[in-house]
């Protein structure tokens, strides 16, 4: 009468066991992950990310502007210059190579230095802000450099292209070559394919709010059941849903009052931004604090090489998906 017992604590054990290997096996393979070593020279590097203002360690934290494509870093800052001095906190951005035209794989590993630079300097967690690509690259870093999520606070991703865009981009073809930015921007790309596989699209310890706005003429679709640039885990914010009827384009959602009312709560509050902080006067301006239709801009700029400047070489068809990329990360 006793052989039932012993079998079935034989059983238990051996469950006991399947789960223990099973929970081992769990722990080396998230051990084992190794990021991905950068491949850009280092001095380029090095020189891509400007900091006009010193971090101070101590001091108010440093925000990493990040471009979208078409635009060098230094232009995303003389656009917004006068509502990010405002803030009081230092800006920081990152020349990416080809006026951000180039392959987002290689950009972000430019990212990715920065990220690290900054941090180092500050001795704590840094904000991002990014607009359009420059919504997508922080997510696509911190996704494949897991070491980065301690060393980024928030990101605040206006207008992104995170699940791609069904417009704007030219209907890239072998008969119809585009830049490589292009191609992996596009609805269905495979470079996209293998980031939204991965199950957390707002990966932690990291706070995450995106900003979009109804009327975008390069980014689509922005309403409906699954707006591309939201993500899972997010704030998601329509600016729309908060000033009915306001039409904002693009790139004015990074300039819109809304956006910066939603990154100020996210960088001054825990967690991601919250609409029920918003100031209740948001909407009686278009623009951000500091910004009018003239100021929105500047000259100033600097002298860049060309490889910051020049537009990347067109392709017939998309740049191949890093093998990492296709890589479980934890």
């Amino acid at each position: 009468m006793t052989y039932p017992i012993r079998r079935g604590l034989l059983a238990a054990a051996t469950l006991s066991l399947i789960a223990t290997a099973l929970f081992a096996s769990s722990a080396v393979a998230k051990s084992s992950y190794k990021e991905p070593a950068l491949t850009a020279p280092k001095a380029r590097l090095a020189d891509s990310l400007v900091c006009p203002k010193a971090i101070k360690r101590g001091g108010p934290q440093p925000t990493l502007l990040v471009t979208g494509t078409g635009f060098t870093g230094e232009e995303a800052y003389a656009i917004g210059k006068a509502a990010l001095a405002s803030t009081g906190r230092p800006i920081c951005y990152v020349n990416f190579p080809y006026r951000t035209t180039g392959d987002i794989q290689i950009a972000a590993e430019y990212l990715v230095s920065g990220i690290r630079r900054m941090a180092a300097s500050y001795g704590k967690p840094i904000a991002i802000f990014g607009i359009s690509q420059g919504g997508l690259l922080p997510r696509w870093a911190l996704t494949y450099w897991p070491s980065l999520r301690a060393k980024v606070s928030d990101v605040i991703a206006v207008a992104g292209t995170q699940h791609g865009t069904t417009v704007g981009l030219g209907n890239c073809s072998a008969l119809n070559p585009c830049q490589a930015a292009s191609w992996q921007q596009a609805a269905r790309s495979n470079m996209l394919k293998a980031i939204n596989a991965e199950p957390d699209e707002s990966v932690g310890p990291t706070s995450w709010t995106t900003v979009r706005t109804a009327t975008d003429e390069t980014v689509q679709p922005t309403t409906g059941k699954n707006p591309t640039s939201s993500l899972k885990g997010a704030t998601n914010i329509l600016i729309q849903d908060i000033c009915p009827g306001r039409e904002v384009s693009h790139i004015g959602s990074a300039l819109d009052s809304v956006t910066f009312a939603a990154s100020e709560d996210a960088m001054t509050h825990k967690g991601p931004a919250n609409v029920k902080r918003l100031p209740k006067n948001v909407c009686s301006k278009l623009l951000a604090p500091g910004l009018n239709a003239s100021s929105a801009g500047g000259g100033g700029l600097m002298q860049l090489i060309a490889f910051y400047t020049d537009p990347a070489p067109k392709l017939t068809a998309e740049p191949a998906v890093k093998r990492y990329a296709f890589i479980r990360v934890p």
